[in-house]
């Protein structure tokens, strides 16, 4: 279709041309080139006076013999006729198939044949940026990113302050929207966990906890939720020191009383006793490896907690998952902020206790394979070093002038007249950099899942679960013989299937070695021999609660054989008086057994006291794995967790898969 005729001045940059067909703002056209055939250009404005409509072009390029995005070396000549352009030639000089099988975003702007994806690999390697104002729907295109890394099998874990991300369990209901772009509802439910400090507030989420285990000086100042005097730190710093390395709240707050008179260090033992009473910290907290496993997204929800205590949580957590991820403990995933700006402010805006960590995790975690997506509605108060480590920008309707000039110098190829679109973007449009050399306006499309601003509903019908990828990559603990050397092995004919049970992996220290653990969550049975499913059921371990107390006389008794009370006393540092008291209820209980005037641990509880001897030392592997079919969990991860730190300090816990072949006769 042809638009126009080329006339005025024209450069190698831009030209105009006179309008004679269906022109529009941002749409594109394409141009005859005597050397370089066909050229890609993009309206940027219109103006119209009595006589003409003229049409303002920005010139994009074309594509060389190498493929690769040129711009002119000699203008067009003038009077040329200026064509509506192909679909197709949009999608070749845009160089939009060439991230076809990346994250779908939605269609190009006024060309709804045209889908834009994000390539997966550039999102978690080089990091995500995205903003807009209230409303604008920062939240639903972060949402619809995170599908599709969710589709990939991406782990994520979201820093959610608001709670607004745990409705990705649930499935849209805006079927003729989803149609539109060839889309069909779906919900992540077994992929979902939700974590929060206050389930109180939050009662559908697990309890977080922070770990509090070898805790060092300077991470013990930076989680106190308050910026500290020169005094202060001097104080905390001289307490510390005498210490040594390690330390906890109560063995600081100690220190601080029996230190000089002072008056500072009473406001630093009420700053102690307030993060105390926070109920955050523990020696059982909730581990790296617990957040982050494949095909797994753990939500961080910090809704109904103080801002102060939020950076805390923030800076904490950062700060454990990129250490266990430069150590190879936990596999490749993408962190999430949400309100950025309150966890990384720029400078002038405050400073922030997980300012340096989410500087570090921007500048370092791409070497690492940690992604990092930064949403911010105040890009102006968001740190610039940040931003500046961030390859593809998500860029939805913004007013704010301080905020559109801080997109502007951190976007490359961004226009006069795309810095004065930003303000007028639609709600459903973003302008987005990254996919391409050149920003691009995108229709973002419809969530597969419910948006989190709309009312919670029951499901009217259930949504069929799509067919599960049988070689997805996942953690596995696999025997060294497969299922067809069974066969070719066996005396008669047989059928093997391959099935997946669901296990948990413990990394474990019971007096001064670690040792790993796997637990058959579909039996119940902690796995000895791989190769011949062999183990020791957990069925037969019956146990009810013990307070703190007899816990620790408990402690001491697996320690010891057998023993008198008088022997248990001398090492389990429990009042005389009390220990008769303990020690019945532990019988009651059917942790000890007596004979005669001695005890001893029960007969099941026997093997606990010396756990080493139930090691396994074949490690779990990222792999690929055909199967038949996967089995269900009889008992929970954090059931099997509550039981083993009972006779052991764990140390890590993996979910995992072990690899069972099954004979058919």
């Amino acid at each position: 279709m042809i638009l126009g005729r080329i006339t005025g001045k024209v450069s190698t940059h831009n030209f105009r041309f006179e309008i004679k067909g269906d022109a529009k703002k941002f749409g594109y056209v394409q141009v005859s080139h005597p050397d370089y055939g066909f050229v890609l250009g993009q309206i940027l404005e219109i103006e119209r006076t009595s006589e003409a409509s003229i049409a303002i072009c920005n010139v994009l390029g074309f594509r060389d013999s190498d493929n690769i995005l040129r711009g002119l070396r000699t203008p067009f000549e003038p009077g040329i006729e200026v064509l509506r352009a192909d679909d197709d030639f949009v999608k070749t000089i845009l160089g939009l198939e060439l991230a076809g099988n990346g994250a779908y975003m939605g269609v190009l702007d006024g060309r709804n044949n045209l889908k834009v994806h994000i390539d997966l690999d550039t999102l978690i390697t080089k990091h995500v940026f995205i903003t807009g104002k209230s409303g604008s729907g920062k939240s639903y295109a972060v949402a619809v990113i995170l599908e599709a890394l969710l589709d990939g099998k991406v782990p994520l874990v979201i820093i959610d302050p608001h709670g607004e991300y745990n409705s990705f369990s649930q499935p849209s209901e805006n079927l003729a929207k989803l149609q539109e772009f060839e889309l069909k509802p779906k919900a992540y439910l077994g992929q979902i966990d939700e974590y929060s400090p206050d389930i109180e507030a939050n009662p559908t989420a697990k309890a977080l906890k922070l770990n509090s285990q070898r805790l060092t000086p300077s991470e013990m100042i930076k989680l106190l939720p308050t910026k500290l005097s020169n005094s202060q730190l001097g104080i905390l710093y001289s307490a510390l020191k005498n210490l040594g390395n390690e330390a906890s709240f109560d063995d600081l707050i100690f220190e601080l009383e029996a230190s000089e008179e002072s008056s500072a260090k009473w406001t630093l033992i009420n700053m102690l006793e307030y993060v105390k009473r926070l109920d955050l910290f523990s020696d059982n907290g909730t581990l790296p490896s617990e957040l982050v496993n494949l095909n797994k997204c753990s939500i961080i929800n910090l809704r109904g907690i103080p801002p102060e205590v939020q950076e805390v949580i923030v800076y904490k957590l950062a700060n454990d998952l990129f250490m266990e991820r430069k150590r190879g403990n936990i596999p490749p995933f993408f962190l999430v902020i949400e309100e950025a700006q309150n966890f990384c402010p720029e400078r002038g805006f405050g400073e922030a206790k997980s300012n340096a960590i989410i500087r570090q995790i921007a500048a370092e975690g791409r070497k690492f394979g940690m992604g990092l997506a930064v949403i911010s509605q105040r890009p102006s108060r968001l740190d610039k070093s940040v931003i500046s480590q961030v390859s593809t920008q998500v860029i939805l309707k913004v007013t704010n002038p301080n905020d559109i000039k801080a997109i502007t110098n951190s976007v490359e190829g961004m226009t006069f007249e795309l810095e004065n679109e930003l303000q007028n973007i639609p709600i459903g449009t973003a302008l987005i950099t990254g996919v391409i050399d050149l920003p691009l306006f995108v229709n973002i499309r419809p969530r597969r899942t419910r948006h989190g601003g709309e009312a919670v509903k029951i499901f009217s019908k259930p949504v069929d679960n799509e067919e599960v990828n049988e070689s997805n990559l996942m953690l596995l603990v696999q025997p060294k013989m497969t299922a067809r050397d069974i066969e070719l092995m066996s005396e008669t004919p047989v059928k093997v299937t391959t099935k997946l049970a669901p296990c948990v992996m413990l990394r474990c220290n019971q007096g001064s070695e670690d040792f790993n653990l796997l637990v058959d969550l579909n039996e119940a049975k902690i796995i000895t021999n791989v190769e011949k499913n062999e183990g020791f059921e957990l069925s037969k371990i019956k146990l009810y609660d013990i307070s703190e107390q007899q816990s620790k006389v408990f402690q001491t008794a697996l320690k010891l054989s057998q023993f008198k009370p008088a022997e248990l006393f001398s090492q389990s540092g429990v009042q005389f008086s009390d220990l008769y008291d303990l020690i019945t209820v532990l019988v009651q209980k059917g942790y000890l057994e007596q004979e005669g005037d001695s005890y001893k641990v029960s007969g099941p509880l026997q093997q606990f006291s010396n756990l080493q001897t139930l090691a396994i030392y074949q490690k779990p592997e990222f792999v690929q794995s055909k199967h038949d079919g996967m089995l269900d969990k009889i008992v929970g991860v954090d059931a099997v967790k509550s039981l083993f730190v009972k006779f052991s300090q764990v140390k890590s816990v993996k979910e995992c898969w072990l690899v069972k072949h099954i004979i058919i006769p």
